[in-house]
């Protein structure tokens, strides 16, 4: 792009979560892309969404209500705008830009939900499903919920879930754990003494019931805990071991319990000091009826208000979360919890009780196995059916769905598309009980000649399995964009060269990843250029993804890496020197170029679109972008 740095640099648009942020204008996107041609930019990469704006991962990106509460301003702007991915692909071809369509196929959104009998602001777009109605979803999932990735059934399901409940059991761990919760970072949880069971007595014990995991009430039975120190294995949310030998734990048992089957979820409180209670909810919390062990999904996480509106005189508890005579739900953002680990927020044992629990949030957690001292859990009868808004790729109408989107792409005037297969839907805790919809399970009966319905799978190869549904998908996809002469790009990660079973940021159980293994080398042959996905962290790491970089290189094929502004730190010398040196990359994507400070939830990045819908550089970010990487003449 410049004599100070050799290779191509282009900037990524997200376009939704740009459209939140500030209510756009007529000029707004003419205004932006001329800002990007004054720095020299050849291309400019576009996140579109797919038909019907779903929801990502927090549900303050959402199309909402124009009198919302929350800084939202989707309609707005989309109503300024008109088609927001066509606009930005004809004010980018104005200015002499290329435009490629970063496209996720699988972010169907519905990473939300609101309790059972509520109404989210338009109506056709949920689905029911543990925790109440999954909302934000595509234009397609509503009609063809059956068409998402299914979880493996479990015998005699319905009897078991409708037992009364009788017991539960909470194992807390004694010896010392770790949650990693950054690149270099993690919390430790130290070592307690066996006499932590008399010294720190359980006290405080409430639990709670409700029927729609809106309202929850006190439970007023019978109830009795018994303790004992116990030494056992432990299994994090997938049932895989955690550790080489056994560990010592606090288990209590919470006994003569009689919770009725109309009870569809149950939350427990302690007062308790937060490192005492130690765990990984998604396993280490269990409950049982007359006829065993019954199904269970349970989180730390309570629904959080996107404003509060607290004043010196407002009632005890002054919160409305919903509108009086309405079932219209609040306006929603990130989710909170109270534990002993980052993250926390005093708040949601408080709010749980009228606003309920989200379940299955980020998974078992973004960097760990997730170990936290929580004092407010929610406890749902049953486990989610689908993997939230993920769309199962084996399906013929899911594929000719995408195939859509991309003949559409092309319509609007798109040089080229980058499929991604990160995204926002697929946030599971226990992700290898997923991936056994029919296809899936006849296709992996004939590659491996098991039935998985009856005999253990290897979710590497249920992964694998799907990976090759999605194939298809992207030949099609190659076939038709090539045939209109434009271009493929694909996203790739170190995680398909080095598949492992890990929930850890950026491997295949990772919360952002569909949990899908396609064959890198067919997709690189398939590619016209490659991106690469993976995070460094400030510091270039050529080993990651070392053999598709190989691939790539030998075939001639451009390749991008990405530059995080704001969630990775790259903007650093160390990064693009290191960037510099690698021969296999050819270029760099600047990801994201938006800038909102005015935001719910604000992020830093090179142009800001005011509230008046006038685009502007923020001069930090653009002067260490030009230093870095400079800009052409």
């Amino acid at each position: 792009m410049s004599k100070c740095f050799p290779k191509n640099v282009a900037p990524v648009i997200d376009v939704f979560p740009d459209l939140c942020g500030v209510p756009y204008r007529y000029g707004s996107i003419r205004n932006k892309m001329e800002l990007l041609a004054q720095l020299g930019y050849k291309r400019v990469y576009l996140v579109i969404s797919l038909p019907g704006y779903p929801m990502y991962s927090n549900p303050w990106l959402s199309v909402m209500n124009p009198d919302n509460q929350a800084g939202n301003y989707s309609i707005e702007s989309i109503l300024s705008v008109g088609d927001p991915v066509f606009e930005h692909i004809f004010e980018a071809h104005r200015v002499g830009m290329e435009a490629f369509a970063v496209m996720k196929p699988y972010e169907g959104g519905g990473g939300y939900t609101i309790p059972h009998g509520r109404q989210g602001l338009f109506k056709g777009r949920s689905l029911s499903c543990i925790g109440g109605e999954r909302i934000g979803l595509d234009s397609f999932l509503p009609d063809h919920g059956n068409m998402r990735v299914m979880r493996k059934p479990i015998p005699n399901y319905e009897q078991l879930i409708a037992q009364p409940i009788t017991r539960l059991t909470l194992s807390f761990c004694l010896d010392q754990v770790e949650e990693r919760i950054g690149y270099d970072r993690s919390d430790v949880f130290a070592s307690k003494p066996d006499a932590s069971l008399i010294d720190h007595p359980m006290k405080g014990i409430q639990l709670w019931t409700s029927v729609d995991n809106g309202a929850y009430q006190l439970y007023e039975g019978s109830l009795e805990i018994r303790e004992e120190l116990v030494v056992k294995p432990l299994f994090d949310a997938n049932g895989l071991p955690l550790f080489d030998e056994p560990k010592r734990c606090r288990e209590v048992h919470i006994i003569s319990l009689n919770i009725p089957p109309d009870a569809g979820y149950l939350a427990i409180t302690m007062e308790m000091e937060q490192e005492q209670v130690v765990m990984i909810p998604y396993s280490m919390i269990r409950v049982y009826g007359d006829m065993g062990e019954i199904p269970v999904t349970c989180t730390p996480y309570v629904r959080n208000e996107a404003v509060t509106n607290i004043t010196d005189s407002d009632a005890e508890d002054p919160f409305q979360p919903f509108a009086p005579g309405t079932d219209k739900w609040f306006d929603p953002t990130y989710p909170i919890k109270e534990d002993a680990g980052s993250g926390s927020n005093n708040g949601a044992k408080s709010i749980f009780k009228r606003n309920g629990f989200e379940f299955e949030w980020y998974g078992a957690g973004i960097w760990g196995n997730g170990w936290m001292g929580g004092t407010c859990y929610g406890i749902a009868r049953g486990k989610m059916t689908y993997m939230k808004g993920t769309h199962c790729e084996a399906y013929p109408e899911v594929r000719e769905y995408w195939l859509d989107v991309v003949k559409k792409l092309i319509a609007v005037g798109i040089d080229g598309v980058d499929f991604r297969l990160q995204n926002h839907s697929g946030m599971v805790s226990d992700y290898v009980n997923y991936g056994y919809n029919s296809p899936i399970v006849e296709a992996y009966r004939k590659e491996y000649g098991i039935d998985i319905l009856t005999e253990p799978a290897d979710p590497i190869n249920v992964m694998r399995i799907r990976g090759g549904f999605y194939l298809q998908f992207v030949t099609e996809a190659a076939h038709v964009l090539h045939e209109h002469h434009k271009m493929v790009q694909i996203h790739l990660h170190d995680c398909y060269e080095n598949p492992r079973l890990s929930s850890s940021f950026g491997e295949l159980g990772f919360w952002a990843m569909p949990k899908v293994l396609p064959d890198w080398e067919k997709l690189i042959e398939l590619a016209d250029e490659i991106t690469i996905k993976d995070y460094n962290w400030g510091t270039y790491r050529n080993s990651l993804s070392t053999q598709i970089k190989d691939r790539a290189a030998s075939l001639h094929k451009p390749l991008w890496v990405h530059c995080y502004i704001a969630q990775g730190d790259d903007l650093r010398a160390e990064f693009v020197e290191g960037v510099e040196k690698d021969d296999r990359v050819t270029g760099v994507l600047l990801y994201e170029i938006g800038h909102n400070p005015y935001a719910y939830n604000p992020w830093l990045g090179m142009i800001e679109v005011r509230s008046d819908g006038v685009a502007v550089f923020n001069k930090e970010v653009v002067d260490r972008v030009v230093a870095l990487f400079g800009k052409s003449s």
